[in-house]
């Protein structure tokens, strides 16, 4: 039989946002037994899942309060401080009725208390305009406070290329 517990499903290859149903027990539990590399990827799932809410308020709880704070959406400018971010989330959940994220397997590098976690997402987005698909390579850092693990980046690049014309540096 398949194990199919939280912490299972966080490592597994390609993950649904909205694949753990009770994500906020598990957040609860973060600090009872679970490795720092999965309350990192509940964090980043939390957030994944909190976008697909379309909820401000949800998505609100993920980030840290401070000014330093970064986000960076795709085809958008650098946003800094909590009241640009927020509301640049309020201005996409207003014009997106769906989003659907599917998430290839993140890396994460962690140092003290920062973690960097890059994935690549491949979102369906129902608005004003229709449809999109797209493909977007993504960093989220979180910072560790007392609260846990909370998003101090976001940062999203559209991957336009397919991936047989995309070249390897070497």
């Amino acid at each position: 039989m398949v194990d199919l517990s939280p912490a299972k499903r966080l490592r597994k290859g390609r993950l649904n946002a909205m694949a753990l149903p009770d994500l906020q027990a598990l957040l609860c539990r973060a600090g009872a037994g679970m490795s720092v590399r999965d309350e990192i990827l509940a964090a980043n799932l939390a957030f994944y899942r909190a976008f697909e809410s379309l909820d401000l308020r949800e998505m609100e709880k993920l980030w840290l309060r401070e000014p330093g704070i970064l986000c960076i959406h795709p085809g958008w400018g650098r946003l800094a401080g909590w009241g640009p971010i927020m509301a640049s989330w309020e201005r996409i959940f207003e014009s997106t009725f769906d989003i659907k994220f599917d998430l290839a397997e993140p890396s994460i590098r962690t140092s003290g208390d920062l973690a960097l976690v890059v994935v690549e997402e491949s979102v369906v987005q129902r608005g004003y305009d229709g449809v999109l698909n797209a493909r977007v390579l993504t960093t989220n850092a979180f910072h560790h406070v007392a609260d846990g693990w909370l998003m101090v980046l976001h940062h999203g690049s559209p991957i336009v290329a397919p991936v047989s014309e995309q070249s390897t540096l070497q």
